[in-house]
């Protein structure tokens, strides 16, 4: 009290208490004034009767669907994904279905307890939709027993996560299944090369569904070849019944690479076989075959998938035949 000149004092009366006085003067000596400033606060919850908007991110960003009944919730898990992924918002099951398959995402994070149509309903009409069925599912449930478990995966769900849970578990989670998927495209790209021709053993590490949509796309590239017709993107998504945006997701997530290429190791793979199969055949009748209508590309085409020229490939092979 001395050091800022103030004083202590002391009235005590026996059976009636002890007061006490504290006097410290008030002086006006700071060497700055303080100045009110205006301030502005975000928010990192959205305030009630808004709705979250979606982060639309770059095209090359992994792209999540939140599906939430509960904003608070849904902002929270969409909060700890922003700074590295897309995320898009969805307040129900019904929405989010529509959602998934407008933006075909590389993975889908769903409450379970909603209303209207719960979680377990959302994994089953995902897998089974062939726009979707590829698509990594994450359940948030505060109801998580052994039979609540055993009955999401086998509606389609590939983790379980209880509330309330850990983020640093739910980013983990999420970046483990995206790096499984990531792994699976790359086993798919390499489907069409010299070195993956054997594809029984490449269909036991394949999911069978992704397999049969493959499949499918393959034999409508096949018949417009034999069509001697060209090959449109928008042809191929039409005969698959999508649009092309979901057309262009779906083969990028499976393969992790555009339709276009696809389409030209299609071509490459009919190629191949058709050197296999006729020694007599002329290169350019083969390229023609196959949809080229540039000799030099179909010959710059099959190197870059087989590491030889159609020539090195038919000279290679000519005791083979």
């Amino acid at each position: 009290m001395d050091a800022v000149g103030g004083s202590i004092t002391v009235e005590s009366t026996v059976g009636r208490g002890t007061t006490f006085h504290l006097s410290v003067p008030i002086r006006n000596e700071a060497k700055q004034r303080i100045t009110a400033t205006s301030e502005t606060h975000t928010p990192l919850l959205p305030e009630a009767g808004t709705s979250l908007a979606d982060n639309e991110g770059e095209d090359s960003q992994c792209r999540l669907i939140v599906i939430e009944d509960n904003r608070d919730i849904a902002a929270y898990i969409g909060s700890q994904f922003a700074d590295r992924y897309a995320v898009s918002y969805a307040e129900n099951g019904k929405a989010g279905l529509e959602k998934a398959q407008e933006l075909v995402p590389d993975l889908i994070i769903t409450d379970l307890m909603m209303p209207g149509m719960d979680g377990l309903e959302v994994c089953r009409q995902l897998r089974g939709n062939e726009i979707t069925d590829h698509i990594p599912i994450i359940v948030v449930t505060a109801k998580i027993t052994e039979e609540e478990r055993i009955r999401g995966l086998e509606a389609g769900a590939d983790a379980y996560l209880a509330k309330p849970f850990n983020a640093e578990e739910l980013r983990t989670r999420v970046e483990k299944l995206i790096e499984g998927r990531q792994l699976l495209r790359k086993k798919y790209a390499q489907m069409m090369t010299a070195h993956q021709d054997d594809e029984e053993e490449e269909a036991t590490q394949r999911r069978a569904a992704d397999l049969r949509f493959l499949a499918k796309v393959s034999d409508v590239i096949y018949l417009q070849l034999n069509r001697g017709k060209d090959i449109e993107v928008s042809q191929i998504a039409s005969a698959m019944c999508m649009s092309d945006r979901q057309f262009y997701r779906k083969m990028n997530a499976l393969t992790g690479s555009t339709p276009t290429v696809y389409i030209q190791r299609v071509k490459i793979k009919k190629a191949k076989s058709l050197l296999d199969g006729d020694s007599q055949m002329s290169f350019r009748e083969i390229a023609d075959k196959c949809g080229f209508n540039d000799y030099s590309n179909f010959v710059r085409t099959f190197k870059n998938i087989y590491g030889v020229t159609p020539t090195e490939y038919r000279r290679s092979n000519a005791g083979k035949m």
